[in-house]
């Protein structure tokens, strides 16, 4: 447990935690949603998936699939089954619904490994 002298101490310590915490969390989170995304992405080639290890900015929190037809498939849909029985349009959304509980607690997780290096 850390000990302080003051409270002005112990809310930059709490605030320092907080940022790089959640900087840290950030990037955790979205890689792990892009990752489990697969599971209800279309992928008649894997080439959209794949995009997104190239293309995303995951120390931003930001995940980005770039082709051509991304944008299509992502909120119309595609072929059933097209590489994926379990493909779904708005495959982020999906995950995210799913997986809600999981990622909560990795971003709390990282917060707290935050706190044993601040």
């Amino acid at each position: 447990m850390k000990k302080f002298n003051n409270a002005e101490d112990a809310f930059k310590w709490a605030k320092e935690v907080i940022e790089k915490g959640c900087v840290t969390a950030e990037e955790v989170v979205a890689e792990q949603i892009y990752k489990d995304s697969n599971e209800f992405t279309y992928r008649e080639s894997g080439d959209m998936y794949k995009s997104g290890e190239t293309h995303s900015k995951f120390k931003q929190g930001i995940i980005t699939e770039k082709t051509p037809y991304v944008r299509r498939r992502y909120y119309e849909g595609g072929k059933p089954g097209a590489g994926n029985k379990k493909a779904q349009p708005r495959w982020f959304e999906k995950t995210v619904a799913k997986y809600r509980d999981e990622y909560q607690e990795l971003g709390k997780k990282q917060i707290d490994i935050m706190k044993g290096k601040v």
